[in-house]
């Protein structure tokens, strides 16, 4: 009896050793199909296997532009394959631009993302500010989930640092800012953006609506000596109203704009 046991317990043993071995040995070309199904990750220069693969040059089509990711490595989980939804922990670097977290295929069709870090330069997001901005972003994504272009869950919060935007006459550093982020239910983004250190309060709701559109509402404030001196009261007409100055001298501003 116990060496029949023993047998039941050595088959799916050396089942799982037969698939650890046939996975190690396919080629990364495998693992580099699995990355950019349907993700638009375009992928160059791939060498490896599927269990660990790597790109020399990564590339990802969004909203018909293409960005370049630089170098990218993956490492697969034997387990996820076992469940039909296989995930890598994934990797890129270029300068001032990195990617670090899990990316799984979901069902349908899905592409799900989590524990995932982000940096990148704050121009990578200039085509969605009316005005030049610079500085870096860094982004802690604890869950988010596509299908295709559309947005399924997000769930995570975003960094502005060393902020700076162009005011047409010169650049005007503006501190430092975060933003909680989550999806709103109708496949579009909210989130609350509050500062972290420099000249202005601010204190803002954005709602990006899918697929287009959205509002931003809340309240900025600042030493109107700070918004005179940086040329912005041109700037903040276009979507603030002036509402009152005060104790400690500081003019508020109440958004509420619609695009």
């Amino acid at each position: 009896m116990l060496l029949k046991t023993h047998k039941k317990l050595w088959i799916p043993l050396g089942v799982v050793l037969f698939l650890v071995f046939v996975i190690s040995s396919i080629p990364a070309i495998w693992g580099a199909y699995l990355l950019t199904r349907g993700t638009g990750v375009a992928l160059s220069g791939v060498t490896g296997t599927l269990w660990n693969g790597r790109a020399s040059l990564a590339s990802v089509r969004m909203t018909d532009q293409e960005y370049s990711l630089g170098q990218l490595s993956w490492s697969l989980s034997p387990l996820s394959l076992l469940t039909l939804s296989p995930c890598a922990q994934v990797t890129t670097k270029l300068p001032m631009q990195q990617f670090d977290g899990q990316i799984c295929a979901g069902s349908g069709g899905s592409v799900k993302l989590r524990n995932a870090d982000v940096s990148l330069p704050a121009s990578f997001a200039q085509g969605k500010i009316p005005v030049p901005i610079q500085g870096q972003l860094s982004t802690h994504i604890d869950e988010l989930e596509l299908r295709g272009n559309v947005l399924l869950k997000l769930k995570g919060n975003l960094t502005w640092n060393g902020a700076r935007v162009n005011t047409g006459v010169n650049w005007l550093d503006i501190g430092s800012y975060g933003a909680e982020l989550a999806d709103n239910g109708n496949n579009g983004i909210s989130a609350k953006l509050f500062q972290l250190a420099g000249p202005v309060d601010v204190n803002l709701q954005i709602e990006l609506k899918a697929p287009s559109g959205g509002k931003v509402t809340g309240e900025l404030a600042a030493q109107q000596a700070f918004f005179d001196t940086a040329n912005a009261r041109d700037i903040l007409s276009m979507f603030a109203q002036q509402d009152r100055v005060d104790e400690t001298g500081k003019t508020h501003y109440r958004v509420d704009l619609n695009f």
